[in-house]
């Protein structure tokens, strides 16, 4: 009876779906049941959160999955307050609002990578100069030596599911290949050393080393391939009923991009939850701080607290006790903010000092620069999530 019951709490989270759906269908914007809904919902989600089924999905990302509902519905009923268009009949105000909580993307502009890739033929590589970021290549049409526009590369319906049916076969492998084979650690593999190795690299052991490097490949490989299945199978089932292909771009970017920690979250990580995080960031920065817009110190402000939203889901979304989850899970995102103004800092000061500020395409700099920072974000997963998880697995386990 017990298993049954904890299988049904999933239950109020397809209810949560259904309210939201009719707070944003068919309450006004600035209606006070808006909220009243969102606390609802918010009890659905709780209640769910921890059930059978949505733990059963691998790399935690179906307790995230539910938590992160919590943010999305704030966002659009009380955030950005949506509504449906004017004059809309209750047909149309139910399908537009039923859009709106199975979105491909769940708010995220098509402007945002990762997208759709594009190709233009008499685009040809120009130079390569420092933005914001790194590195950003520019191109420049061969004929008339001006930017040309550039064509998504959006594949036919067939092509479309039969690539998506082979992403979701290979991805839900090779979750089932690690599920099926974890890798034999002894408690005391991790509570004999301390959380972090910054300190004692002469002293770390092949296995130690070894064992850090097994868990930041777990971490980020099955929540990529379970997120990545999902989104493969729910784009076939929406193309399959008539949706188009161009509405469900790749859910990851490139890997390619991913050459600081800033450009791995923004150009190769998914987005789902981007906007809800980031709204309320923003929020918080500007309506209950009145701190101004497009200030430096406001948008450093707005990583920050996206990440420590982040952290917040994850403990509530996670299976560690939280006393030690709310530490742990503090800890690693705010350290993800930290690099990040790091990182802008040292690529502002090499900018300002260094008089070649512009490489070609085909400069050997660019890859040694590239190389530099492939290991350097591979080097900072490595700590900072071995960190977290040895740090939480000591919490939990005092007296081992």
């Amino acid at each position: 009876m017990a298993s049954s019951m904890t299988v049904d709490s999933i239950l109020p989270f397809f209810g949560a779906h259904v309210l939201l759906a009719i707070g944003l269908g068919f309450t006004q914007p600035s209606s006070m049941v808006r909220p009243l809904i969102l606390l609802v919902i918010v009890a659905c989600c709780l209640t769910s959160v921890r059930s059978t089924i949505s733990k059963s999905i691998p790399g935690e990302v179906g307790g995230e999955y539910v938590i992160g509902f919590i943010f999305h519905a704030s966002h659009f009923l009380c955030l950005a307050k949506l509504s449906p268009p004017l004059k809309s009949t209750g047909r149309e105000r139910w399908t537009w609002s039923t859009n709106q909580l199975f979105e491909a993307r769940w708010g995220i502009s098509p402007k945002i990578l990762p997208s759709w890739p594009k190709r233009n033929k008499d685009a040809v590589p120009s130079v390569v100069t420092h933005g914001q970021d790194i590195l950003v290549v520019k191109s420049v049409d061969k004929n008339t030596n001006e930017t040309p526009s550039l064509t998504s590369l959006v594949p036919s319906r067939q092509a479309f599911l039969l690539k998506r049916t082979w992403d979701l076969i290979w991805t839900v492998s090779i979750v089932w290949l690690l599920k099926s084979n974890k890798l034999l650690i002894l408690p005391d593999d991790i509570t004999s050393v301390p959380d972090g190795f910054l300190h004692r690299l002469d002293d770390i052991t092949p296995r130690e080393a070894f064992i850090r490097i097994y868990f930041t490949f777990l971490g980020w490989v099955l929540p990529y391939c379970t997120l990545r299945a999902g989104h493969s199978l729910t784009g076939c089932l929406s193309v399959l009923c008539g949706d188009s292909p161009e509405r469900w771009p790749p859910l990851f970017g490139n890997i390619g991009e991913a050459y600081t920690v800033r450009r791995f979250y923004a150009y190769f990580w998914h987005h789902l939850m981007r906007k809800a995080f980031t709204s309320h960031a923003v929020f918080i920065v500007n309506r209950v701080l009145h701190l101004p817009r497009n200030n430096p110190a406001s948008r450093y402000l707005i990583i920050v607290l996206t990440f420590l939203i982040s952290a917040g889901l994850h403990v509530a979304a996670g299976i560690a006790p939280v006393r030690c989850a709310i530490y742990a899970q503090t800890r690693y995102y705010f350290s993800i903010a930290a690099v990040i103004m790091l990182e802008d800092a040292v690529l502002w000061l090499y900018r300002s000092r260094s008089a070649d500020s512009v490489l070609r395409a085909d400069d050997p700099r660019r890859t040694l620069w590239h190389l530099l920072g492939y290991s350097w974000v591979a080097f900072f997963h490595v700590w900072s999530i071995s960190k977290f998880i040895f740090g939480s697995f000591s919490c939990a386990h005092p007296d081992l």
